[in-house]
């Protein structure tokens, strides 16, 4: 019984662990976005001014959407961890059938 409730113990912690990690990388993906679109309107604006070729214009899109593609996986990630954690505390099936039961 002792072992049970260690176990129970490390992966209700582990889960608690991974969520907030996965909040942080959130964060650090919604800022990694914001970077990249100002560094998107920066090259743009040389470009306008006639300082750099488009090249560098293509490249800061290529980041923006790069960056954007972190932050999805990051925001499923998180959705994931959210899932364990509810899964390893035993409310997952509940909250399954409330879900289910307010979009139908």
């Amino acid at each position: 019984l002792g072992d049970l409730r260690g176990r129970i113990d490390y992966e209700v912690r582990t889960a608690l662990l991974d969520l907030n990690a996965a909040a942080e990388q959130v964060e650090v993906a919604r800022s990694s976005v914001e970077l990249a679109e100002q560094a998107l309107t920066q090259s743009q604006d040389r470009f306008s001014a006639g300082v750099t070729d488009n090249l560098e214009v293509v490249e800061a899109q290529e980041a923006v959407a790069g960056a954007h593609e972190s932050y999805i996986q990051s925001l499923y990630a998180h959705n994931l961890a959210k899932v364990e954690l509810a899964y390893v505390i035993g409310d997952a099936e509940q909250g399954v059938r409330r879900y289910l039961k307010g979009n139908q």
